[in-house]
């Protein structure tokens, strides 16, 4: 059976994207990070990883009946982030994100994990586990930045607000190892979401 490398995301609206890239642009001035730079701005609700293609209608139906018992979530992406990279001692991926994270956005995410998650677990590669909510910028970053670096040049950036609302989830494909090239294979409408 062959094998899909698969994620649970909401991908920004083409005005959310339009003003997330701006502000990334900015933001990629000031860090000058020197790695790969997002451009499908999203944010994953949960990672799956490599499952066999026999198991996407279990997911889809699932995601399905999760998608139409959802009420839509509004967050203000607002902040930046990290990730650190504990052996090499340096920042590996620049996010932004919402200071407040509703609790609906977490519930949504724990149920995903619960509903979705858990009955694969054993069947994917690498395991799957509860998401963090966040939106890359950068990520593999090759210019070596330290916990100092990010919070001297976080300071020099534009504050930025960037209203999103959260009204459906996709099931998406990564077409290539690196993760550059993403492919929808199913997106639904949360209740009252979409129009």
């Amino acid at each position: 059976m062959s094998k899909v490398n698969i994620f649970i995301a909401y991908m920004l609206s083409e005005r959310e994207s339009r003003q997330f890239g701006q502000m990334a642009n900015s933001v990629r001035e000031v860090f000058r990070p020197e790695g790969k730079d997002e451009k499908f701005f999203h944010t994953t609700l949960l990672f799956i990883g490599w499952v066999d293609e026999s198991l996407l209608p279990f997911i889809q139906k699932h995601l399905a009946r999760i998608a139409a018992s959802q009420k839509p979530i509004s967050i203000d992406i607002n902040r930046l982030g990290y990730f650190y990279n504990q052996k090499k001692h340096c920042l590996k991926v620049i996010y932004a994100v919402p200071e407040n994270i509703p609790e609906e956005l977490r519930s949504l995410c724990m149920r995903l994990y619960e509903v979705i998650g858990k009955p694969l677990s054993g069947k994917t590669i690498p395991a799957i586990s509860p998401s963090t909510i966040h939106f890359t910028i950068s990520n593999r970053l090759k210019n070596r930045m330290s916990i100092e670096d990010f919070r001297s040049l976080n300071s020099q950036v534009q504050p930025f607000s960037i209203p999103v609302d959260i009204n459906a989830i996709g099931l998406y494909y990564c077409k290539d190892p690196d993760h550059r090239y993403y492919r929808e294979i199913c997106r639904y409408p949360f209740q009252d979401g979409e129009r």
